[in-house]
Formats: C-alpha cells, sequence, structure tokens
C-alpha cells in the first residue's frame, strides 16, 4: 500500500477507510493546487518585497492605490480610493486595511485626505514616492510572473487568467451572500 496521496485527479466513492489513501475529486485539488501556487508566490516575493521595505498586504494595498490595472475590480482611483474600496475588492478585513494604511502612509508612499463629499471618509492617494517604488518593484515582479508562466502560451495564460476571475467572482460573490466566508490571502 503507498502513503501519502494517490493521483489528486482520481475520485473515491466514500471516506477514507483506515490505512487506505485518500483521494481527492478534482474540484478539490484545483482548490489545494491554488492555496500551494498562492504560497509559493507568495513566498518568492517575499524577498523583492523585504529588500523594499515592504509586506505583501502593503505592496497590494500601493498597487490598488495607486491604480494598477489588474486590481481596480471597478473602484475609482483618479481622485483617489477609499480603504473600504480595497478591503472589498481584495476581501480583507478593514482593520487590516486600516493598519496596512496607516505604515504606508508613514512611509511616505501613500496620502490621505478628506472625502470633499463626506469630512468623514478619506480618500487614498499615492505619493510620488509610491510610484518610484512601484516602478523599481516592476521588472522584478514581471521576471517573477514570467517564470511562473513560461511554459504557457499566450492563449493559454488568458484563458487561464479568465477562468480564475469566474472563480474569484463566484468566491467573492459568495462572501457577500453572507454564506461560507472565502477570503482572499493577502
Amino acid at each position: 500500500m503507498r502513503s501519502g496521496c494517490e493521483h489528486p485527479m482520481t475520485s473515491h466513492p466514500g471516506p477514507a477507510m483506515p490505512n487506505s489513501t485518500f483521494r481527492f475529486r478534482a474540484e478539490d485539488a484545483i482548490a489545494l493546487n491554488l492555496m500551494d501556487l498562492a504560497n509559493i508566490i507568495a513566498h518568492q516575493c517575499e524577498e523583492m518585497l523585504s529588500e523594499a521595505g515592504l509586506t505583501a498586504p502593503q505592496w497590494t494595498v500601493l498597487m490598488n492605490v495607486a491604480g494598477d490595472a489588474n486590481f481596480q475590480d471597478g473602484a475609482r482611483t483618479h481622485e483617489g480610493i477609499f480603504s473600504s474600496e480595497i478591503a472589498s475588492a481584495r476581501g480583507l478585513s478593514r482593520p487590516h486595511i486600516s493598519a496596512t494604511v496607516t505604515e504606508l502612509i508613514r512611509k511616505g508612499l501613500i496620502s490621505q485626505q478628506d472625502d470633499p463629499q463626506d469630512r468623514r471618509r478619506k480618500l487614498l492617494r499615492v505619493t510620488p514616492e509610491g510610484l518610484e517604488m512601484l516602478r523599481r518593484l516592476q521588472p522584478k515582479r514581471q521576471g517573477i510572473n514570467d517564470m511562473l508562466l513560461r511554459d504557457l502560451t499566450p492563449d493559454q495564460r488568458q484563458r487561464m487568467l479568465d477562468l480564475l476571475v469566474t472563480v474569484r467572482r463566484r468566491a467573492r460573490g459568495i462572501a457577500d451572500q453572507g454564506t461560507t466566508p472565502l477570503r482572499i490571502a493577502g
């Protein structure tokens, strides 16, 4: 008898028996592979970010505030963005975003101004220093992404992106309905 997991795409008709190999459904294997991939990417980015003095959540928020097109999810950025919009788009808690925003302001990478419509709310904007930081990180970021996807054709990459966006929308829809919460890492 083999120990560990059999091929993750095989199915098992019922619960695993003692001393038998547990087998995942394809859906389970996809979710586990996505979690593993997220962890691998986060680990590969840690060195790049630590050299810049940033954490992964800080980098993500900075990219959102700067208006990276891959992060917009319909949120506005030309006049600024609210931390609540970032929290919603990224699936993060408001306290988590608040602490991250505070640290980015302290580092001088983003600024915060009163919303002209409601002075209780604060609009976030990227500073010139924040834009420069993103420009310096961009070649390293692209290098990591290129390395990860080098075996895929442009059509495969686009198809993968389309599928991931579809699954992400579904996951966010489930979370928005108040059912089983799904959090996006970051």
